[in-house]
């Protein structure tokens, strides 16, 4: 056959199979039909699996004005086949065509094809439709007409050229909705560039169609196979064929809807997008078995972290979990390679990142980013985190994140982050929490502020959920008159508020650092009514050591000797996992295994936790507080492990804290009901209204979609929290969100309640409420 025809490459994971399919057509083509191998693995090829460098040699032997077909077996055969298409003359490259089609009839079609002196083109269309005539012999459910159209490669019906429309090209948005319609129809689709025939994507595969690199305005052959391939290409030309679905706001433009208040405070300055570091995973080895369920695991518990109803930038992240291009690779390499689950996941979503990165169109290339997002979420169900926070040198700026970790939110400084814009999350995240209590204005739920470039000048009120777009002299000047109006009411704060009725609400303090312990002090906060522990925890793959414990929280503590703290044990479980503490995975974790469930399921992690208590609030007034508590019994087993650990350091001649008040989160409905049943347990109750107000009302606080729902104003939860301070028969408080926000306060004071904790930046706005009645 001469060099002016179409060569063939034949790639696959056995070479004895490309061996034998290569014998074949040259038994139908012709003993000269140009074709060459590139299979196997090892050293002799024996081994399962493929070689780019092989695959890139056997391109440029055959390399023709003719071009090259490239037919592969299995996915991550496409994905070395990629990866030699880098390793190629650019120019080359543009003559070879990466084909869809069934690997051993492809190729007998196109062999055949091309030895008739067919051009590139139509020799891929031939292996594309080299499975109709077996699908018409065997009667699969196809109509008859529609294989006819696909077995004679009629464009009008099974492949069509379309202009992309979006301004911004082929991106993640519309590329997953062009896989969710292939999915849905049972089809195959494929997308290549007209002008690039050789770059073939998988329609049903996110890193591949972004690969592309299309434009807006560029041109791409879509073609389909499968029952309704009429159907899957119409809906396909309808997706690259609409404009924008989100516009740009225009600049220094308020924003009549979207992001909500969070944390209050007015922030102008140079926009940062928060980036994650992504793992760096040792190139461990193991079974290849247990590496699969492992995976499959992390992928499941990575989905259902993400959700089906929250903001369409995590629905997107779900799409890229389901690539099935990224799967296939990484089972490639715990298959031949045996790899562990970790190493390689990590390995293919690095790959893959790493070829999306390359692209010209930054807005395309940016979604590297997403990528190695969703691909850290499978890899902390593994077990391994990733580093995350601002990098040296960046100044100070208001954060873009795409869903704050409370681990991140935790280490901010107030000093260097001015603000937080937070495009998933809600007022009662517990990123939000921690927001609040550093004094760090935020607003969350920005699903639709687009695109924002770093360095882009970005303000926005945290108290009422306004944002701006580089905004003008004008807007900066009134921000600024009324930042500076709220640092003087600050300035006048008084901590304990007295009513008509002659009794005092007392103003205490959330914390969950040393650092808001300080701000506490400084805001003369009446106690500290909230101290988290989990920062001793989250971000770790060990348990802290009860001696590092008592350090850090004696630390933590300090700034508020003379005046009462409570310290809240590990509240572990839903959006607070611990790798270490093997809840294992669950449909609804806000109902499972979390806070008092979890603790009292480790005895030896919960007994350690309080030795440290009682070791760091040695000289203190200290009171320890138990989450998630439903029913009596779980008090009970509280109090004979702090027993325990009291008489372990009485026996050891360790100073600590004794005696200690002992009080529960009332925030299950169950235990506000029953409240007069724990009053010979506790010493105190404090009632957390962010969960309260999920529980009461049956809506996910972590979904924006259910906003209204979040309202711990709510008469159904201020119902409860009336109850529990009539009947409970102890000192209750608030330590929820709803303590900080002056409406619910007002309607908390009026039900009973004598005590709100909440961060000191909001002792103001609050104090001022109800003086105000």
């Amino acid at each position: 056959m001469p060099e002016g025809t179409v060569g063939l490459v034949l790639v696959s994971h056995s070479r004895t199979l490309a061996c034998s399919v290569a014998r074949l057509a040259r038994q139908m083509a012709g003993a000269e039909a140009r074709i060459a191998i590139a299979a196997g693995a090892g050293e002799d090829r024996s081994d399962l699996g493929t070689d780019a460098t092989e695959i890139a040699a056997a391109i440029e032997a055959l390399d023709s004005a003719a071009g090259t077909l490239v037919l592969m077996d299995l996915g991550s055969a496409i994905l070395s086949a990629e990866t030699a298409l880098e390793l190629i003359d650019p120019a080359m490259r543009e003559r070879v065509l990466l084909s869809g089609g069934p690997f051993v009839e492809g190729a007998l079609a196109a062999a055949v094809a091309a030895a008739a002196g067919s051009p590139l083109r139509e020799v891929g269309d031939e292996a594309l439709g080299a499975l109709a005539p077996k699908q018409a012999e065997v009667g699969e459910d196809v109509a008859v007409e529609e294989r006819s159209a696909a077995a004679k490669g009629d464009k009008a019906e099974w492949a069509r050229t379309v202009a992309i429309a979006d301004p911004a090209g082929l991106h993640l948005r519309p590329a997953a909705e062009i896989a969710r319609i292939v999915r849905a129809h049972g089809a195959s689709a494929a997308i290549s560039p007209v002008d690039r025939p050789a770059r073939v994507a998988n329609a049903v595969s996110l890193t591949a169609m972004l690969g592309l690199d299309l434009r807006s305005g560029a041109v791409v052959r879509v073609a389909a196979r499968g029952k309704g391939g009429g159907e899957v290409l119409e809906a396909i030309e309808r997706v690259l064929g609409r404009g924008a679905s989100e516009a740009e706001p225009e600049a220094g433009a308020e924003r009549k809807a979207g992001p909500v208040p969070v944390s209050p405070g007015i922030a102008i300055g140079p926009a940062f997008n928060l980036r994650i570091e992504f793992p760096k995973v040792p190139r461990t080895r193991g079974d290849p078995e247990a590496a699969r369920a492992a995976l499959a695991a992390a992928l499941a518990r990575a989905r259902d972290g993400i959700g089906s109803g929250g903001p369409a930038v995590l629905a997107l992240q779900r799409e890229l979990l389901d690539d099935p291009a990224l799967l296939e690779r990484a089972l490639s390499l715990i298959e031949e390679e045996k790899l562990e689950a970790a190493p390689a996941w990590a390995e293919t979503v690095e790959e893959a990142a790493a070829r999306i990165a390359l692209l010209g169109d930054p807005i395309l290339s940016a979604r590297a980013a997403d990528l190695k997002d969703a691909g850290r979420r499978v890899l902390a169900a593994l077990g391994v985190a990733g580093e995350g926070g601002l990098p040296a040198g960046v100044p100070s700026s208001i954060i873009v994140a795409e869903d704050l970790a409370p681990s991140l939110a935790a280490a901010f400084d107030p000093a260097h982050v001015l603000g937080v814009i937070d495009r998933a999350g809600g007022p009662t995240t517990h990123a939000a929490i921690l927001l609040r209590a550093r004094g760090i204005p935020a607003v969350a739920g920005a699903f639709s502020i687009g695109e924002v470039a770093d360095g882009t000048l970005f303000a926005i009120d945290g108290a009422s959920g306004r944002t701006w777009r580089a905004p003008d002299a004008e807007t900066r000047a009134m921000l600024e008159a009324e930042r500076a109006g709220k640092r003087e009411q600050k300035a006048t704060v008084s901590t304990t508020v007295p009513l008509a009725d002659g009794t005092v609400v007392e103003l205490w303090a959330n914390a969950a650092s040393r650092d808001e312990a300080v701000a506490a002090r400084r805001a003369d906060a009446r106690g500290i009514g909230l101290l988290r522990s989990e920062f001793l925890f989250l971000g770790r793959a060990l348990p802290p050591s009860e001696e590092e414990q008592a350090a850090e929280l004696a630390a933590v503590i300090e700034p508020m000797r003379g005046r009462p703290v409570v310290l809240r044990t590990l509240d572990a479980g839903a959006d607070k996992p611990i790798p270490f503490l093997p809840i294992g995975q669950e449909e609804n974790p806000f109902l499972g295994v979390r806070g008092i469930r979890a603790t009292l399921a480790h005895p030896e992690l919960f007994a350690t936790q309080l030795r440290a208590f009682l070791r760091a609030g040695c000289g203190h007034e200290l009171g320890i507080m138990l989450p998630m508590v439903t029913e009596p019994a779980e008090v009970a087993a509280a109090r004979d492990l702090l027993a325990a650990a009291h008489g372990d350091l009485v026996s050891a001649r360790v100073p600590h804290a004794w005696p200690v008040l002992l009080g529960i989160m009332v925030e299950v409905p169950a235990a506000a009901w029953r409240i007069a049943a724990f009053r010979d347990l506790c010493d105190f109750y404090s009632i957390g209204t962010n969960d309260l107000t999920q529980y009461v009302l049956a809506a996910d606080r972590g979904n924006p979609r259910l906003a209204r729902f979040h309202d711990a104003g709510n008469e159904a939860v201020i119902a409860l929290c009336r109850l529990v301070a009539a009947e409970g028969g102890r000192p209750t408080s608030v330590c929820g969100e709803a303590a900080g926000e002056p409406r619910i306060a007002r309607s908390l004071v009026a039900a009973g309640i004598r005590r709100l904790s909440m961060a000191p930046a909001l002792f103001g706005p609050v104090g001022e409420a109800l003086k105000a009645g």
